[in-house]
């Protein structure tokens, strides 16, 4: 939740607007954690700002590094005795 707020207030600025008006910009935290590099998920995060007319390099270096730490959460794992 802390990281989705991050986002939203980080897409605010490099958007020069407020939430409200900002633009339809979708960004999966699951499906960057789902890439299989970092690479991969640069590219997904510039395809999903392409619309943006400020840098958004900081942004998305700034943002997997915040994720690279972060595992997909999954349901528990059922213990057989």
């Amino acid at each position: 939740l802390v990281l989705e707020e991050w986002i939203v207030e980080q897409l605010g600025q490099l958007y020069g607007c407020g939430e409200e008006e900002m633009p339809e910009v979708e960004i999966d935290i699951d499906d960057l954690l789902d890439a299989d590099s970092e690479e991969e998920r640069a590219l997904k995060l510039r395809e999903a700002l392409v619309d943006c007319y400020k840098p958004t390099e900081e942004f998305i270096q700034e943002l997997l590094s915040r994720i690279r730490g972060m595992r997909k959460l999954s349901p528990p794992q059922k213990k057989t005795v």
